[in-house]
């Protein structure tokens, strides 16, 4: 592929960065797979960052609220997420912190009684428990959030 010129990118990524969020690391992921060239690279960047077409925190909340509530993933499985995404952890903070807290317990609630009906048939209680703490914890939710939740049950 041969080399494209920084006007070229500069549209592709103004496309790619308006049709949803995305973090510098994808931004840039995509810029190599054009066969951008490091300063083409860090000269793109810093024009979608003027021109607003990304931005950390704005990623990181949105990001944080949709896994939450579009794949009921817990702060935990988000945030080993965002880690993946490079992104700071000053940044991970600050969208993890954005997570309602009433909503959160909401939907870990939600799944346990999900949970519980999908066992209806497990006789034994210790068994049954360690079913709904191994599906809960693999979604991301910490320990003593399951376990109060479960405590309510």
């Amino acid at each position: 592929m041969n080399q494209p010129n920084t006007a070229e990118l500069i549209s592709k990524l103004e496309s790619y960065c308006a049709y949803q969020e995305r973090c510098e690391f994808e931004i840039r992921n995509k810029l190599v797979s054009f066969n951008a060239e490091e300063n083409q690279i860090n000269e793109v960047l810093a024009h979608l960052k003027k021109m607003n077409f990304f931005d950390q925190n704005r990623f990181v909340e949105a990001y944080a609220i949709g896994k939450l509530r579009s794949n009921k993933w817990g702060r935990l499985k988000i945030k080993a997420a965002l880690i993946q995404k490079k992104v700071s952890s000053e940044h991970i903070f600050y969208g993890l912190s954005k997570i309602d807290d009433l909503e959160y317990h909401s939907i870990l609630n939600m799944l346990v009684k999900r949970k519980i009906n999908e066992l209806v048939n497990e006789k034994d209680k210790w068994t049954k428990k360690q079913k709904i703490l191994r599906f809960l914890t693999s979604k991301g939710f910490e320990y003593d959030e399951i376990i109060s939740s479960l405590g309510n049950d």
